[in-house]
């Protein structure tokens, strides 16, 4: 039993204990009331007051019981997962079985390259894009680092980037990668501005359909912005796995600024 279901069972005894004695006394009425032929209004007044604290402690012990089985079909199983995966699909260490079966260290392992204190950043940032790419079939992708000083996200790297102009720069709001930035939500986009990408190939230029803008986070700010683009649809796996991959990402870029700064 649970303790905290002891006042309430309490709370029920007493008032059944309660119903008993009114129902004594109610009979004890009715019978004077019966052999008596000249009723008085006041034993009518008393009559009427006892049916209502019946009909009252009746409708309470009914209210309480039914509470209770709301409860009890409230608790969900332990083994039951809510629907929402965002909520709890976390990675594998933090406790919670991920809706779907990948292991994310193994995959980190290959794509976030380990820490060469003589590479520049923009190295270190291109190679996670190719690694991206290979995995994830992406035909294209930016990366933007938000630098400190300005506010501004500057393009570092790119993969596949067929164009003379560099990725245009950015604050906070600024165009689709800037309302990311804001909102510090993934985007998914199906339907790409015209324009927006054009991939160079060996059957001249075409424009995927496909677009997955991920922010960067650290200590809930967003420190850079990856946009990978692929002609296949990207489904809720692949959202998933590559949502929780930018925050190894945006750790592995923060430490490597880090040590780059020092040295």
């Amino acid at each position: 039993m649970n303790t905290g279901d002891r006042p309430k069972i309490i709370i029920i005894i007493s008032y059944i204990l309660l119903i008993i004695c009114a129902i004594i006394f109610f009979i004890g009425m009715w019978n004077n009331l019966s052999m008596n032929t000249e009723v008085q209004i006041e034993n009518g007044m008393y009559f009427l007051l006892l049916s209502i604290v019946i009909l009252a402690s009746v409708i309470f012990i009914i209210h309480l019981l039914e509470e209770g089985r709301e409860r009890i079909t409230e608790i969900p199983e332990q083994n039951e997962m809510p629907e929402k995966a965002e909520e709890t699909a976390v990675l594998s260490r933090g406790g919670f079985t991920p809706p779907f079966e990948v292991d994310l260290d193994l995959l980190a392992e290959n794509i976030i390259p380990r820490i060469d204190m003589r590479e520049k950043i923009e190295d270190y940032a291109e190679r996670i894009l190719r690694n991206l790419s290979r995995h994830f079939e992406i035909v294209q992708g930016v990366f933007f680092l938000k630098n400190q000083i300005t506010d501004v996200f500057e393009s570092i790297s790119t993969f596949a980037y067929n164009s003379e102009k560099n990725p245009s720069s950015f604050k906070v709001g600024e165009g689709i990668p800037g309302q990311v930035a804001k909102s510090k939500k993934l985007m998914y986009l199906t339907t790409i501005p015209e324009g927006y990408l054009k991939i160079q190939s060996g059957l001249g230029k075409s424009s995927p359909e496909n677009l997955l803008i991920i922010p960067l986070m650290l200590n809930k700010e967003t420190i850079g912005i990856i946009e990978l683009a692929s002609f296949k649809f990207f489904d809720q796996e692949k959202i998933w796995t590559l949502k929780n991959l930018a925050r190894m990402i945006g750790n592995a870029i923060v430490t490597k600024v880090k040590a780059t700064e020092e040295n």
